[in-house]
């Protein structure tokens, strides 16, 4: 059996790490690759439904919103 989990893959430039976040299971590792960052998110996913314990899981939605932006790069309707 299988199920899917949506994975919020960000990459910081600041700190030059990747990091993954799961919404559902409020989860989340950092790793120097992208790759790095999904097998380790996998393997926690896994980690995480094989405690005994219930599994509390949170619905999650990816979202797009449009902000109406200026030229000089601020928002303006801030």
């Amino acid at each position: 059996m299988s199920k899917a989990f949506t994975i919020l893959v960000e990459e910081d430039y600041a700190s030059r790490n990747f990091s993954a976040y799961v919404p559902e299971l409020r989860l989340n590792v950092v790793g120097d690759t992208e790759e790095d960052v999904i097998s380790s998110v996998k393997d926690l996913i896994s980690a995480e439904l094989e405690k005994p314990l219930a599994i509390k899981t949170f619905a999650a939605k990816i979202v797009s919103v449009n902000i109406e932006t200026i030229q000089s790069g601020k928002y303006a309707n801030a």
